[in-house]
């Protein structure tokens, strides 16, 4: 994921790679209000028909996690030409709107429900059925993200894949703020309790004559995903922030979504989470590099970068927290590839698609260790060679038994809907220009406007 300034479908991985995890910050909003209109029509599932001459496939992805090199690499595999297209989320939707969408594109798990109601997705269940590469009985757990049986997603036929994933809310802890607080670093075999890690939160908290030196405990991808993070604490409850049929975000009317919210929510106000008045220098993943962070909520992935020359020999890898006491770390992100049900040659698109998943590239990504491999046969590939990728290995594969989940997204709004209006409306709540009950009724009413939306152009109203 990427945490350059900007917009992407993604997040940096340093500057090296760009983060992977790292969202579009507005322009899914944007985009949507843009397209509204002849979306609609524009996404009706169509025949395809194969182009004539020789097959090309557009792309639209990250360019820092599948650059030219590999984009050579599978033209040469499949001998079909490829053209790259940055991942933008704008971009997308105004492609679909004029009728010539890319071929393959880059998603996240919090848009798929979405993308399938509007029916931008082709079903590839007979290409998987069929394929010798991508075997279903190998898919890893987070491809059910990828599933729909056309009511809800986690089950049914498959639209797309993961191309990496992770347990998303496993912990890093920076040993020397713990060391200079006097305080011990959690067990990395013993999960904590949410409000356990507030409270430790408190302890590794600095700040020294106004400035910060540490911010205790830095979650959701700077509250991007903010809502996944809810989600899931919630499910421990057999709980959601939506209505059984989605169709109105409840949180005010729900004691338990009700008492999650404004955990968040005091994470922010007790200024150990950053936040509009003490916000970022860069991301977070950065600022857990330059050591500003003492405990850091991102999934294995992270992993890769983790140790940096301020940080390396000094950061332990933990398990995910539970709210309630029930172990669950599913991804959030299930970062991966889609073809578009518009393809004018599925056949082909499938070929590159099928390559990128399987074939070398997959297994370069396993070795990189910059994520869990899409496939199972491929997880003995990652990394195990330095001292801290053993620590994280023995903790990942206790953290895969717990991953077997997937979160209810809402399918009639954006992926990063909820997270634009809880930043909206945060700011005056943290100054006291509106109460917290103001703050969560602002979020239902912008969310459940959007919802309303969203239900209109899917044809549910």
């Amino acid at each position: 994921m990427s945490a350059d300034t900007k917009p992407t479908l993604n997040a940096p991985h340093g500057q090296l790679r760009t983060t992977r995890r790292r969202l579009l910050a507005g322009a899914g909003a944007v985009a949507a209000a843009a397209a509204v209109a002849p979306l609609a029509v524009a996404c009706q599932q169509q025949p395809t028909s194969k182009k004539s001459g020789p097959a090309k496939v557009v792309v639209m992805t990250d360019s820092h996690e599948f650059g030219d090199d590999d984009r050579k690499l599978l033209q040469d595999t499949t001998k079909i030409e490829i053209e790259l297209v940055e991942a933008d989320l704008t971009r997308l939707y105004a492609m679909y709107a004029a009728g010539n969408p890319p071929d393959i594109f880059r998603v996240q798990a919090a848009g798929i429900p979405q993308y399938i109601s509007r029916r931008m997705l082709k079903d590839l269940q007979p290409y998987f059925a069929n394929s010798k590469v991508l075997k279903i009985d190998d898919l890893a757990p987070a491809n059910n993200f990828y599933k729909s049986d056309g009511k809800k997603v986690g089950t049914g036929d498959l639209y797309g894949m993961v191309k990496d994933w992770s347990p998303d809310f496993t912990l890093y802890a920076y040993k020397k703020p713990f060391a200079e607080a006097g305080v011990t670093v959690p067990s990395d075999s013993q999960p904590l309790t949410y409000d356990e890690l507030a409270a430790l939160a408190k302890k590794v908290n600095k700040k020294q004559g106004g400035k910060r030196t540490y911010w205790g405990f830095v979650h959701s991808n700077n509250d991007q995903w903010i809502d996944r993070t809810a989600m899931n604490m919630l499910a421990e409850k057999n709980q959601s922030l939506y209505s059984a049929d989605f169709s109105k975000l409840v949180i005010a009317a729900n004691p338990e979504t009700l008492k999650v919210v404004r955990y968040l929510f005091d994470l922010a106000k007790d200024d150990v989470h950053q936040n509009p008045l003490d916000p970022s220098p860069n991301w977070m993943g950065a600022d857990f590099n330059e050591g500003q962070i003492a405990i850091l909520q991102y999934g294995f992935w992270y992993s890769a970068m983790a140790e940096s020359d301020k940080t390396k020999g000094n950061v332990v890898f933990l398990p995910a927290p539970t709210w309630s006491g029930v172990r669950r770390d599913p991804t959030m992100t299930a970062t991966g590839w889609v073809i578009s049900s518009q393809t004018k040659d599925p056949d082909a698109a499938w070929a590159v698609f099928e390559q990128y998943m399987g074939g070398k590239p997959a297994q370069d990504r396993a070795k990189s260790g910059w994520g869990v491999p899409g496939l199972k046969s491929m997880y003995p590939l990652m990394p195990q060679e330095t001292p801290f990728q053993k620590q994280v290995q023995k903790v990942l594969q206790a953290e895969l038994k717990q991953s077997e989940f997937t979160l209810a997204f809402n399918p009639y709004i954006g992926e990063e809907t909820f997270a634009t209006s809880w930043k909206k409306h945060l700011e005056p709540a943290l100054k006291g220009s509106i109460s917290f009950d103001k703050f969560v009724a602002n979020i239902e009413a912008d969310i459940n406007t959007a919802i309303a939306d969203g239900k209109r152009i899917a044809g549910n109203n």
